[in-house]
């Protein structure tokens, strides 16, 4: 039995495009931060893929639940600054590798001069 797709289904693939508000930067291969959950008492290392004004694409080796709320802390590219940043989780999805992207929702947004210090 064939299986046709209906005209919505292909307009909800289109639609589903980029929905992010702002542009998300990549990262340096190195940045490293650490991603705390309320709940655990240890932290789990992030590998941080990209950065925006108010989002943060990490890879993580284990999933989080959407809508948890976590804190990760990244330092500067030159070590000086450490932040740490307050946010949602919007999006978890395994990849082929094995490892997990999460995307987060920043709590409070960062200056463009904060930005670029973790570029």
């Amino acid at each position: 039995m064939s299986q046709t797709s209906s005209p919505q289904e292909n307009t909800l693939r289109t639609v589903r495009g980029n929905r992010r508000a702002m542009i998300r930067y990549r990262c340096a291969p190195a940045t490293l931060g650490k991603v705390y959950l309320s709940e655990d008492q240890e932290y789990q290392r992030a590998c941080v893929v990209n950065l925006s004004l108010k989002g943060i694409g990490m890879q993580l080796s284990r999933p989080i639940e959407l809508g948890q709320f976590l804190l990760i802390t990244v330092k500067t590219n030159d070590g000086a600054r450490t932040y740490e940043l307050s946010a949602q989780v919007m999006h978890c999805e395994l990849q082929a590798q094995g490892d997990w992207y999460i995307g987060c929702e920043l709590t409070l947004s960062l200056t463009p001069d904060d930005l670029d210090q973790l570029l």
